[in-house]
């Protein structure tokens, strides 16, 4: 966890903003008066009371607040204070002199505010989330109910607004008494430097700036330590996000461990409350955890339709935290269309699979091992290359005959179940292994300890993308700008490589400028069960979606503008010229949560088929959902699409992950 820290730290120097100095203010007393947003605002407040039948914001004597403007050579900055106490409106006085301007920027508490500069008539105020908190019964540690206000107007009147949301819980269970931690893992950012802008008076919490002098580096995780007390309430304070399911560690003083998971989608907005009652932790931290676990039940279908995700490189005592990420990337995997609305067609099993030694062996990127890791399924690949890697086929498959419940009361054929390798390593990487019988199994690491990474869509485009003409351009920052840039993290690889190519049978549809295919061909179509439907050899005869989509595109677009995106686009299967595609972005070209229309019909046809159900496309297009979450909103206004476009930007890229390898039958 430290080298993560570490690293996610030094990405954050990498690209810096200076903060600014500060000038100092004359002695004069200045007086105005501070209250909170609300109701509808008034979940959070500055003094926590969860007796009140209401919502009640009230001020705590000594509160204090930061007020700034800048000016063209810094900032200057006055400090209110209180004397009131228990009221909903509070008297500040400063002792600093007017700050003339039009534009002041105050942060609540004073004391975890710094500032940095977002032009010359505004400020940021930087204030960092921390990712270590202490348990405090019925309320939350000193400091931590943030809120910022601004005004046109040093004397105005200020109406503060709560910047962070709150995860509140209450514990049961003779565990409680040897508690000494509980952490929050969100797969998502919750905690770190966090930069507060304006947006028509109210605060946006902004992660596309990062200053020179980081406090607090950025966190997919928050710890609460304790001690803890039965029966009380607790919170753990958060940025506001969304969340695609969480997990609880429950840490005690001997360093066992017990696990809660919740699969809810939930987006924590900012100044709410999350209350997710009360978690009875037993009486034992002992905990009788079967081999396989079927975490999806199957409701739907008339045959069993099944998915195997197994452990590999985690030891018998890191077995709990393997059941985390595999639950947090079976949450995504159906999070997205149309695996979101057709789960109920899916058994999923997590099998607790323990190696003798954590991670997974390094080769020197050809295939010879360097550093050997004794683990059960033997995954390896380079340390800084991942075109070699590979785990042992032939055991996969027996593991899968030997412990998957379908195959082995003999309902299922191994080839039936696909299999999702979740890799105990840091490294980057991710790969699918297909064979023509329509078994496959998928390759995906822990990337950066789960830290937050982007991949771009290719740099340029066929001029031409409709016939065989050859010539290219570079994608322009526009074209970029409206079909947003995709920031994710490992499971968006598990996402592409899992979702699209183990699972759906999917071929890529991103391109390589050096790489060009031979014209023409049927690529896989023809395999026993056919492979790279999503995309063709030809641009005038042979296209898989011709009938269906492209023989009635106005019919289409009728039910939906979004269908406006089908067509005929040059580039795919990492070749540049000679393969077309659907739609000009899916999750196949950079990973994100959106598979194209054509790719979601596939899908579904495909697990309506395992399921032993019948596909019918009017009952698709009524389920059918179009949204694309990467794609920003009509309307966005120049600084709106250069603020995503710089909140892309500062995270690494990684590169295109490498195509599917295509197998005969039973060979490894």
């Amino acid at each position: 966890m430290r080298k993560v820290v570490w690293m996610m730290a030094a990405l954050l120097l990498a690209a810096c903003s200076k903060e600014v100095p500060v000038s100092v203010p004359e002695e004069e007393t200045w007086t105005l008066t501070a209250g909170f947003a609300g109701p509808e605002e008034a979940d959070t407040r500055s003094r926590l009371d969860f007796d009140a039948s209401a919502a009640s914001v009230l001020w705590s004597r000594g509160d204090a607040f930061k007020m700034v403007m800048m000016t063209p050579t810094g900032y200057r900055a006055a400090t209110y204070t209180t004397q009131d106490d228990g009221v909903e409106k509070a008297v500040f006085v400063t002792g600093s002199s007017p700050l003339s301007g039009d534009s002041f920027t105050s942060g609540y508490p004073a004391s975890v505010y710094r500032v940095g500069r977002k032009d010359e008539n505004e400020a940021y105020l930087i204030t960092p989330v921390p990712s270590e908190q202490k348990a405090i019964p019925g309320g939350i540690e000193e400091g931590l109910n943030r809120a910022a206000a601004w005004s046109s107007s040093q004397t105005s009147d200020l109406l503060f607004y709560n910047m962070l949301s709150y995860v509140r819980f209450r514990l049961e269970g003779a565990c409680v008494e040897s508690l000494s931690s509980v952490t929050l893992s969100a797969g998502t950012t919750v905690a770190g430097d966090a930069t507060v802008y304006f947006e028509g008076g109210r605060p946006v919490i902004d992660w596309s700036k990062n200053w020179s002098n980081v406090t607090v580096p950025r966190s997919t995780e928050i710890t609460l330590t304790g001690p803890f007390e039965v029966g009380k309430d607790y919170l753990i304070a958060l940025v506001p996000a969304r969340l695609e399911g969480f997990d609880l560690a429950f840490t005690g003083t001997d360093g066992r461990r017990l696990y809660k998971h919740s699969s809810k989608s939930v987006t924590l907005a900012r100044s709410r409350i999350l209350d997710i009652g009360t978690v009875r932790l037993g009486d034992s931290w002992e905990q009788e955890t079967p081999e396989v676990v079927e975490y999806v039940h199957q409701v739907k279908g008339s045959r069993k339709n099944v998915i195997c995700v197994l452990a590999e490189g985690f030891t018998e005592d890191e077995l709990d935290e393997f059941g985390r990420r595999a639950r947090n990337a079976v949450d995504y995997l159906f999070s997205v269309e149309p695996f979101k609305s057709y789960k109920e067609y899916f058994t999923v099993y997590l099998h607790r699979v323990a190696s003798n030694e954590s991670g997974a062996s390094v080769t020197d990127g050809n295939g010879n091992v360097v550093t050997a890791r004794d683990t059960y399924f033997g995954a390896q690949w380079g340390e800084s290359s991942y075109d070699d890697m590979s785990a042992d086929a032939s055991k996969i498959r027996q593991y899968i005959k030997d412990h998957c419940p379908e195959v082995l009361s003999g309902e299922l054929s191994y080839s039936d179940v696909p299999a999702l390798l979740l890799v105990n390593d840091t490294r980057y990487g991710g790969r699918c292994t297909s064979y023509t019988n329509g078994w496959g199994y998928c390759i995906c690491p822990y990337t950066y300890g789960g830290g937050t990474v982007r991949w771009s869509f290719p740099a340029y485009q066929a001029v031409n993308p409709a016939d065989d003409s050859e010539g290219y351009r570079e994608t322009t920052d526009s074209e970029r700008d409206a079909l947003g840039r995709n920031v994710g993290d490992w499971r968006n690889t598990m996402l592409h490589e899992f979702g699209g190519h183990c699972y759906s049978r999917l071929t890529d549809e991103y391109w390589k400028t050096a790489y060009v295919s031979e014209p023409g061909g049927i690529i896989g179509h023809a395999y026993a069960t056919p492979y790279a439907l999503n995309a063709s050899g030809y641009y005038d005869r042979y296209v898989p979606w011709q009938e269906d989509l492209l023989d009635c595109l106005d019919e289409w677009k009728a039910l939906n503008p979004d269908y406006g995106r089908i067509g005929l686009y040059q580039g795919a299967m990492s070749s540049l010229y000679f393969r077309w595609r659907s739609e000009p972005v899916s999750c196949m070209i950079d990973n994100r949560p959106y598979f194209n229309t054509w790719s979601r019909i596939l899908i579904v046809r495909r697990i309506l088929e395992k399921a032993g159900e019948e596909f019918d496309m009017a009952a698709f297009r009524e389920k059918d959902v179009t949204v694309d979450p990467v794609r920003p909103a009509a309307g966005l206004s120049a600084v709106q699409r250069r603020r995503i476009r710089a909140q892309a930007e500062m995270v690494p890229e990684m590169p295109l992950l490498l195509p599917p390898v295509i197998l005969d039958d039973e060979e490894d």
